[in-house]
Formats: structure tokens, sequence, C-alpha cells
């Protein structure tokens, strides 16, 4: 068997990999430099993981996003595989400890986000680690023309500096030829291989609506299919609370999701969509990543977002089992000018910055000269009162302080409690027996974390809570105790965001705002608007338009709703089928399952639609195969 095949059905249990996959997968096994381009759902991190575990040495994983590496770190572990991460708010020793293990060959992934190639410490011990494949996640991040331009991502060359000899991969779901080039040019990528997937889904109908009153029009389509899942996207947290508010309004299955909220509360309300209790989740661009719920029917936007990679990044959620589904953006009769005023916000005067960044090293107790490679919690609504500037100038500022690489701004910090055991098994277990109280607790750690001898892990407080039948204050002071007699090491949860000082602060005189971090940053975006305008004004194929943006070319797709709305303007002089069965007749050309003919016959209720395909088989004008229904030959 080939061993890429070999390795994927080992540990994942799949006997064949999606298109494209293998040649990826084969490439960077053979030492190449890789460029992929694979559209949301596509399976990137089968596309590095493989190729990692075929070659010696651990793969260096660079991530932006802390829940996506949790996410990927925890199912490896789930498979057997070593696996680890770095993220804002470990500390020093905990950090140390875990390049030593990484070092020594214990450890076969290691996932960072980009800020943290900056440090001394991870820079030194990574110089000398047998790093035998580097993967660059959501590679759209290096480029300023990308959506999410992240400039830490600018440091990733600096690892070919290191390791010479060591091939990347370079994912991403989207990017135009601007994007692309910039991957290749600013990873250094060398004789690579470039794979792009197909960016044109034919499943998915992509539908733009004007309309006077959106929350009318959510409570319209959430009805219709209320039985089915689905996702609404809001711009604001605001919004996702409204907008859950009128959908329960009207006896609708909804929740609420966006980054503010704890880890708990996310968790339970990721889940409840999951499992199915709740129907729609109402959510800013914080929920997705790393989801991949097969079933989701149908995506819609109350609120437009900044781009069109954005857009399709969310729209793309929907119908990954590739059944039919919809997305819909409405749009009010402002959205334009508000999208446009929103797009104004992001870019304050360099005096406002200039005034934000002073405040902060105040608040922060910064003396001047110091700070660099320092990491402060920002309780932002505190500073925001205390100085008395908008929360929109303060966010804003520091995205573009981040832009001209002063600081680090980490919204969602680690938050999970870390532990790990200072003593050995025999000291331990001493403890255990004159302690009984505390036995336990102790015992459950140490069944339940493996790996707590020989270093950090994270701790699962909801997991021994119920298994303990203890309340989360009795975990916390228990832990406490084991803490303060010196058995265990544990760097509690931090929920509130945090600032890293990239350089020390220097005296008001010497500040510097780069030109163009400003002005750059705000004609990329003025360009991405621009063509958010025209996507949604002109009467063109919706999918043409984004496939077209992405640089490829497709037909029209004949299910949008510009192409309803022409195929509509010619039927009027044909004749029309003269029933539903007619329809569905028509429908089955080619096979098709339950859920299509649902989907296709969206006017008529699930019980007429079954109650019609059984007309049908009575007749002998289809056959059913069990899965599958199709006219009779």
């Amino acid at each position: 068997m080939n061993k890429s095949l070999e390795i994927l059905e080992k540990n994942w249990g799949y006997s064949s990999f999606r298109p494209i996959q293998q040649e990826i997968v084969d490439a960077a096994i053979y030492g190449h430099d890789v460029l992929a381009l694979l559209p949301t759902g596509g399976g990137k991190s089968i596309c590095f993981q493989v190729p990692a575990l075929a070659r010696e040495g651990v793969c260096l994983v660079v991530s932006p996003l802390i829940a996506l590496m949790e996410d990927q770190v925890m199912n490896l572990k789930k498979r057997g595989i070593s696996a680890e991460f770095i993220v804002s708010g470990m500390t020093y020793k905990e950090i140390d400890i875990l390049l030593d293990r990484v070092r020594f060959g214990n450890v076969k992934f290691l996932y960072t986000s980009p800020e943290r190639l900056q440090s001394r410490l991870f820079i030194d011990r990574c110089k000398v680690m047998n790093i035998g494949l580097i993967a660059v996640d959501e590679a759209h991040c290096i480029s300023q023309w990308g959506y999410d331009f992240r400039p830490p991502y600018l440091d990733i060359a600096a690892l070919r500096e290191w390791h010479p000899n060591t091939p990347i991969i370079a994912l991403t779901a989207s990017a135009t030829e601007r994007v692309k080039s910039d991957i290749v040019h600013y990873l250094k990528l060398k004789k690579y291989d470039y794979f792009e997937g197909k960016f044109k889904r034919d499943n998915l109908s992509y539908e733009v609506y004007h309309v006077t009153n959106k929350e009318a029009a959510i409570i319209h389509m959430v009805s219709k299919y209320k039985d089915y899942t689905g996702i609404v996207y809001c711009q604001t947290r605001k919004s996702t609370k409204f907008i859950t508010q009128v959908l329960r309004a009207n006896q609708l299955s909804a929740d609420f999701y966006h980054g503010g909220l704890t880890r708990e509360e996310r968790k339970i309300k990721q889940d409840d969509w999951i499992s199915g209790s709740t129907k729609v989740i109402v959510a800013t661009n914080a929920f997705g990543m790393g989801i991949d719920k097969p079933n989701v029917r149908f995506v819609l936007h109350y609120e437009f977002p900044d781009s069109l990679e954005a857009f399709y990044q969310e729209a793309g959620r929907a119908g990954r089992d590739g059944n039919p589904a919809r997305t819909l953006a409405f749009i009010g009769d402002h959205d334009l000018e508000k999208l446009e005023e929103r797009l104004k916000q992001r870019f304050p005067e360099s005096e406002d910055i200039k005034r934000v960044f002073n405040a902060l090293c105040n608040f922060l107790q910064l003396a001047i000269g110091s700070g660099k490679d320092e990491t402060y919690a920002l309780d932002i609504n505190e500073f925001v009162k205390k100085y008395n500037f908008d929360l929109l100038l303060v966010y804003n500022a520091l995205k573009v302080l981040e832009l001209n690489k002063t600081l680090s701004f980490t919204e969602n910090a680690f938050d999970k409690t870390r532990i790990s055991c200072l003593v050995n098994n025999t000291i331990l277990y001493d403890f255990q027996i004159k302690q009984k109280a505390l036995d336990p607790l102790i015992s459950m750690i140490a069944r339940t974390h493996a790996g707590i001898f020989g270093g950090f892990v994270n701790l699962d407080e909801n997991g021994l809570c119920k298994a303990l039948k203890i309340s989360n204050q009795q975990l916390k002071s228990q832990l406490k105790l084991l803490e303060s007699n010196g058995l265990f090491e544990i760097n509690w949860r931090i929920d509130t965001p945090q600032v890293t000082f990239i350089q020390e602060r220097l005296p008001d005189t010497h500040f510097f705002l780069k030109p163009e971090v400003l002005k750059n940053r705000k004609e990329v975006a003025i360009e991405k608007f621009n063509f958010v305008v025209d996507y949604l004004s002109q009467p063109i194929c919706r999918s043409q338009q984004l496939v077209q943006y992405f640089g490829q070319k497709s037909e029209k797709c004949g299910i949008c709703d510009v192409c309803k709305s022409e195929s509509k303007s010619k039927s009027k002089t044909q004749a029309k089928p003269k029933n539903i069965q007619e329809v569905i007749l028509e429908f089955l050309d080619e096979p098709k399952n339950l859920i299509e003919i649902k989907m296709h016959l969206s006017q008529a209720n699930e019980s007429k639609v079954r109650e019609l395909l059984f007309e049908l088989l009575d007749d002998r004008k289809i056959v059913f195969d069990g899965k599958l229904y199709s006219k009779k030959e």
C-alpha cells in the first residue's frame, strides 16, 4: 500500500483521500515546498498531518487561532499521536519545559501562534530542534492583501534560515492572485508545488435579497427551515443577542455565540448546536473555525462582512455533506452606508492611536524603557471607562498598533487551567495516605490526565467536578491546597484579553507610527469594500462572481437569486408544470435523495412531499434504492 494511504488508514480510518489531498501529501512527504488552496471543508489538516507522520522530526505548525490549535491537538492525542501547543498566557517556565520535550523528540506536533516565533526563548530552542516539516495554516494572513493580515506572519521566513532544508507547506482556504504571490515571496518557497481545489460549490446557492425588514426576512427563512440546522451571521455581539431574541419570540430554536463569552458558555452553546438541540446559532465570525458539522442546510447573513473572502468562509460552512444548502444575505436600505462607516472606523487618526497607546502604558504602569516581551492582562472595559475612550476606537487602535509591530493583542487569552506534577509517584502516594480528603482528586487527576508527570496538561475542571460530585469552588480550593503543598504547579486560566509589548515603551517624542501602516491597509480595505459593493449590486451570477474573484472560471450556477430570476423571465412564455408531481419528475432527471427533493420543493411541507413520493412509487413512475429516488426507465 502507498505510504501516505497506509498512514491515513492507520491513524484516521479512511481508505482514500479527498480530491487533490494525496497529491499535496505526497509532495510534502518527498520534501517539496507546497502551496495549497483548499476551500472550506477541503480537509487542510490532513494535508500536513499525514506527511508529518511520514517524515522524521517534529512538525511545527503555525496557526493564528487558539481554539483551532487546541482542537487539533486534542484530536491528535485521541489518536495516540503526541502533540502540544504554545499560546499566550503560558508562563516562561511552562514554555521552557515544553520546548525541552520537543527538542528531545517527545512531541511529534508543536502548534504555535506566529507571535511566539519572535521570543528569544523560542528562537534559541527552535534553532536546535529536529524539524521535519513546517506547516503554515491560514497562510493568507501573511499578505496585507489578505482579509486577516497579521504582521507576525512575516517573521515565519526566519524558520527557513534556521532550517534551510526543511520543507514548508502553506495552506489556506481562499487567496487572490496577489495573496498567493505574497505567500510565495514572504515564506521564501523554493521550487514549490502548487495545488488548488475547486472554489465552485455546486450544491450551494448564493443568494442576495434587498429587503426593507431584515428581521422579518430572517424569521421567514428560519421558520421555513425550522427542522434543519442553520447559522445566522452578524457583525456585532449586540446583533447576535438581538436576532436570537427575535427568533425565540417567534418560537424558533436559537442561541447566540460570540468571542466575549466564557469558554464554558461557548462550549455549551456549540455542543447544543452540534447535537441538534439548538437548531440555529446566531454568531459573529468567532463561530465556525474548526467546526465541521456536515448537515448545515442554510447560512443567513443579517449583516454582511467586510470582504468576499470572509463571506466565502462563512457561507462555506453550509452543505459540507454535499447535499443542497442555501446561503442568503439580506441587505437593508442603509447597509452599504453602514459598511462604509465601519470601514472608516477601522482606521483611527494617528493622534488618536498615540493617545490610546500612551494611556495604555500608563494604565499598565509601564515605565519608559521597559515592557519589551512582557505580557499584561487588559481589562478593556475598565481601561475605556478610566480614560473616557470610545470602545471601538480602542479596539481599532490596538489593531493598528499590532500592524505597527508595537504590540500584539490577544482578545481570547489562554482560557484553560494547566497543571503539572512536581514530585514523583512515591512522594505523591505518601501525601495521599496522609491527606485522605484529597486522595480522590489526586487519583482522578493522575488517572485521567496523561502526561502530567512530564509537563503541563490542560485540566478538565468540568469533568473532575462531575466525576467527584463537587462544585467548581470546592475543586479550586482543593487544587490550591495541592499547589501550596508543592505537589503541583498550576497555571490558572486567564479569560481577559492580553497585550504583549514587542518594543519597549519610548518617550512620547520618540513614538513612531509607520505612515504606510494606516495608508496601505486603508487602500486594501477600500478595494475589498468595492468588491463587496459590486457583488451585492451587480445582476451577475453570484457563484460566478465569487469564483472569478479567486481567479477561477465557471459556468452560471443556475441556483442563485440572479440565475433564478433570469430563469423565471425566460419561462414566462413557456408552459409551466401542471402539478407538484410533474415538478418532482422533472427534478428526477438524475437520482436525488429525500433532502434534495425537499429543498427543491421548499414551499411544500415534509409530509406532503412524502405523500407525493409514495403516490409516484405506487404508480411506478419512480423507483427508490434505499438512498436515492429516480425516474423509472
